[in-house]
């Protein structure tokens, strides 16, 4: 996703510390990634990793809104 070599480490905590959704797809040929992602994930965890990204408007509307929100003022 990328479109450059990066090291495992980074694949198994990019989202949020999941794995990317492509981490059984980039790593198969290398070692037995199935079973690594079993036994290191729940299945809840596994799921939520695969899930499909939301659409890039979606992401867009959210970003926006996120924006006009008024500031959260600290107390003193």
């Amino acid at each position: 996703m990328l479109g450059h070599p990066v090291p495992f480490g980074y694949c198994r905590r990019v989202a949020e510390g999941l794995p990317c959704r492509k981490v059984l797809d980039c790593w198969h040929e290398r070692f037995d990634v199935v079973a690594f992602v079993r036994e290191h994930y729940t299945p809840r965890e596994l799921e939520t990793a695969q899930a499909p990204p939301a659409p890039k408007i979606v992401t867009l509307v959210d970003l926006v809104r996120r924006a006009q929100e008024p500031k959260k003022k600290h107390p003193s």
